[in-house]
């Protein structure tokens, strides 16, 4: 467990760019809960807002690489593909 939530809080960086904080207080709630599926998927919602800048293929992978760890079945990673490597 302590593996996974080290991979996770590696995301979290990301949410340090939001104009206000409420990703990066959802996540930081969610990994103290180690409600660890809901943190991942706060980072993706975040990825997803209209305007995001592209997202390297990394964290694309370390995206993919959680899903597939926690066995997450959802659209998140190929919507992020679709949107920000097209």
């Amino acid at each position: 467990m302590e593996k996974l939530q080290a991979q996770l809080e590696s995301l979290r960086p990301i949410l340090l760019a939001a104009p206000d904080h409420s990703f990066l207080d959802l996540f930081d709630e969610f990994i103290g809960q180690r409600e660890f599926g809901l943190a991942l998927h706060v980072v993706c919602d975040y990825l997803r807002q209209p305007g995001f800048p592209k997202v390297s293929k990394s964290i694309l992978d370390q995206i993919h690489r959680l899903h597939a760890v926690m066995e997450i079945d959802d659209q998140c990673v190929e919507e992020l593909q679709s949107q920000k490597l097209a």
